[in-house]
């Protein structure tokens, strides 16, 4: 199966979805629901937007058969270079997410005076948010993250789409869960190196969506996971991080590039 790379107009893709999830996002503020799990805002029921706009961009730009291969893209595992990528995919999350805790610790930064993982929910929990990420990939990386890379470069395209991305969620870090406004900018520090990192995966690890879906099912998985319950997670310690492992990525993916051009 070959990649699609219909996509000739990304930024309308990103205008377009930061539109449309304005609704849910008033939803959230004026009629929120309690009780939702792990604390999510209503307006979660946003992540069906990117997979909207996405398909009816490519049904609008190249017809049904585009449309139905840009959903096909979701099985393609064959294109993946190697099992490293997948490994990379699954566990950056987590080390980020140790490192954070390591750190924390080591300064004395708030934590519960008990801890708990509940590592026993973590086939449940990457189940559950491999689905929910489909639906955001097939659009940030489906459709959009290819043309980006083409014009900006792996970098460049990872910061675009992780600006977006981290704007599309600050209404529901801010109003709808009723984050500090540092904690909010070091959350969208953290998801721009996330969205980098990401870019770097899927372009180095042979261009499948399944690497992206499985990278963003792992930011929520370690999210959860984090002590106690994720209440104790802080984006101004994990960001550094993951801009750390971001640009490290970066640099080796250009040095690669060098060495492939040599």
């Amino acid at each position: 199966m070959t990649a699609v790379a219909v996509a000739s107009h990304p930024l309308r893709f990103l205008a377009s979805t930061l539109l449309l999830s304005i609704p849910f996002h008033v939803w959230g503020v004026l009629w929120p629901v309690e009780g939702l799990p792990f604390g999510l805002p209503v307006s979660v029921v946003m992540i069906v937007i990117p997979a909207m706009v996405a398909t009816i961009l490519t049904l609008q730009e190249a017809g049904a058969r585009h449309a139905v291969a840009l959903w096909l893209r979701l099985a393609d595992v064959r294109r993946i270079a190697g099992a490293g990528w997948p490994a990379l995919a699954l566990l950056t999350m987590p080390l980020a997410s140790l490192l954070a805790f390591g750190i924390m610790r080591v300064f004395g930064l708030p934590l519960p005076k008990t801890t708990h993982v509940a590592l026993a929910h973590a086939p449940a929990l990457i189940a559950v948010f491999f689905v929910g990420a489909i639906f955001e990939e097939i659009g940030w990386t489906g459709y959009a993250t290819e043309p980006l890379q083409r014009r900006y470069g792996v970098t460049g395209a990872g910061l675009i789409i992780g600006g977006v991305w981290a704007l599309w969620h600050v209404p529901a870090w801010w109003l709808g869960q009723g984050h500090t406004i540092p904690w909010v900018v070091g959350q969208s520090l953290a998801t721009i190196a996330m969205r980098v990192i990401m870019g770097q995966i899927y372009a180095a690890g042979g261009r499948s969506p399944c690497l992206a879906i499985l990278f963003h099912a792992m930011i929520n998985v370690s999210w959860v996971l984090f002590p106690n319950d994720g209440s104790h997670y802080d984006p101004l310690v994990i960001a550094p991080i993951l801009a750390t492992m971001a640009a490290a990525l970066a640099m080796a993916g250009a040095a690669g590039g060098a060495r492939h051009r040599a």
